[in-house]
């Protein structure tokens, strides 16, 4: 490799002590690079413990909206089951002097949730009849109907109390979450100095057009890995969660997810996204060099399809089909980018072959002139 690379003619091979001597300060800069900004985060730990959370509880949302009429949305739903939960604290003069706060539109959900919640104790057979007698009038009986048909939920404020996320069983897990997560936002913001550091070891004593060439490809691998994080972030993690979440409840099992353990599941994920999406920095620096061509890429495409299937399945913590292939398949678009690339590549090394040629005839044809 340091043969392709083509070496300055200053610089000598060194000892094995002088390479491990290199990689220690390698490893003390990436060290003291990660314990920087991961001291910086700690400052934020809130506000990332809330990004955090972010899928969670977007499942929630989209679970409780799939059981409400069209009509009414979960801010409104939300409001109504708080208000239906102070009634239960309230006597009769003061549940009077509440409703006369509320509007009309809030009074039919306040009402409904009550008649729900009452419903609940009955019998099966006596619940709709229940709703239908005991509604004050016709309209919340029928919204109270279209609710139970939706099989709205009833859980106290906002429902998502449900998940327990906050629950914490020893009195320093809270602190440990904090530096786990801001340790793992820290390796996100310092990857592309971490990759430098690292590919300044590995491959010393480029030539100046090939350092440009270097941080192009740090660039480019920030922005591959940021769009894996991103992609996991908002379109795998919701969907995973959901399945999960509505998998549990098929079975009568109640969804009383741990911070802990949720976190450690989530940013193991997105980081595992971020890395499988540096598939293209990994093979074009091996195109370049000319270990991979386009002939050999294009004749071995159905093997690869058969490796990133089984990275996906390796690299990705949930064993279930959809997941595997929500990161097989993106990496597999990578690897049809790369196949362009080394197309273009021998496109490029064949043209300026070619023009070495025609310029050495032409130099030759001089000469003999």
């Amino acid at each position: 490799m340091r043969e392709k690379w083509q070496l300055e003619p200053v610089d000598e091979e060194k000892s094995f002590l002088e390479h491990l001597d290199e990689l220690r300060t390698t490893l003390i800069r990436m060290v003291v690079t990660l314990l920087i900004c991961t001291l910086g985060c700690i400052f934020f730990a809130s506000e990332i413990m809330e990004v955090m959370r972010y899928p969670v509880n977007k499942v929630w949302d989209m679970f409780e909206k799939q059981h409400l009429p069209s009509h009414i949305d979960n801010q409104a739903w939300e409001i109504a089951k708080e208000s239906a939960s102070s009634l239960a604290t309230l006597d009769t003069r003061q549940r009077e002097l509440y409703f006369q706060n509320l509007t009309k539109t809030q009074k039919v959900l306040v009402e409904s949730v009550v008649l729900l919640r009452g419903a609940q104790t009955l019998a099966p057979e006596k619940q709709v009849d229940f709703i239908q007698n005991a509604a004050s009038t016709a309209e919340v009986s029928e919204i109270a109907l279209s609710l139970y048909n939706s099989k709205a939920i009833l859980t106290d404020g906002s429902g998502r109390g449900a998940l327990k996320l906050m629950s914490a069983f020893q009195p320093g897990e809270a602190f440990m979450l904090s530096i786990k997560l801001s340790l793992y936002t820290g390796i996100v913001i310092s990857f592309p100095l971490l990759l430098y550091f690292l590919l300044q070891f590995i491959i010393p004593g480029l030539h100046k057009h090939e350092r440009k060439l270097l941080y192009k490809c740090l660039g480019i691998g920030f922005g591959l890995f940021l769009s894996g994080t991103l992609f996991c972030y908002f379109i795998v993690l919701p969907r995973v969660l959901t399945f999960f979440y509505t998998y549990s409840l098929d079975f009568g099992i109640a969804n009383e997810w741990r911070i802990g353990y949720y976190l450690s599941f989530a940013t193991q994920m997105i980081l595992m996204f971020g890395l499988a999406f540096e598939l293209p920095v990994i093979v074009m620096p091996f195109v370049k060099l000319g270990i991979l061509t386009y002939d050999l890429m294009k004749a071995t495409r159905r093997y690869a399809v058969v490796a990133i299937m089984v990275i996906a399945a390796i690299i990705t913590p949930t064993p279930d089909i959809a997941t595997l292939l929500l990161m097989a398949v993106p990496m597999y678009a990578l690897y049809e980018l790369c196949i362009l690339f080394a197309w273009w590549n021998d496109r490029q090394t064949k043209s300026q072959a070619l023009a070495d040629i025609a310029s050495y005839e032409k130099e030759l044809n001089n000469t003999n002139n």
